[in-house]
């Protein structure tokens, strides 16, 4: 029985062979605004610009879930000085942007971040869960 060069190549995937396409590497990438270095979509907060009294204003989304275009920046001070110094979130926003408030929302941000979830009260009763139901082991 002959073999053809691509029967003979079991571990061929077809057209993305060799160009460094692996499924462990499918994680959205994202520019941050402040350092311009990539790094993956989880690791950056997203900024979008929402009308506010009159004028555009920069806020965070948590969640990411606003609608309009959005701004990426790694949670770091230093990449919120370098974005606001070189007017990053106008330019990504392609339109003047007040930043004044985003400065003081990153800080109670970076604040939550560092806290990490909230730790249950340390009065809990052994077999307790957080919101003071006992836990079953049993139905």
């Amino acid at each position: 029985m002959e073999r053809t060069a691509v029967e003979s190549r079991p571990d061929d995937v077809g057209s993305r062979r060799g160009s460094g396409h692996h499924p462990a590497d499918a994680h959205p990438v994202r520019t941050c605004v402040g350092c311009r270095r990539r790094d993956r979509q989880s690791h950056v907060m997203r900024v979008v610009a929402r009308p506010m009294d009159g004028q555009i204003v920069a806020v965070i989304d948590e969640r990411r879930r606003l609608s309009g275009r959005g701004a990426w920046l790694h949670p770091d001070p230093a990449c919120m000085d370098t974005a606001i110094k070189r007017r990053a979130f106008s330019r990504a926003f392609r339109g003047p942007v007040d930043t004044a408030q985003l400065a003081v929302d990153f800080q109670a941000y970076l604040g939550r971040l560092n806290r990490g979830p909230d730790s249950p009260p340390s009065s809990l009763k052994a077999g307790q869960n957080p919101h003071g139901n006992p836990m079953r082991t049993q139905r």
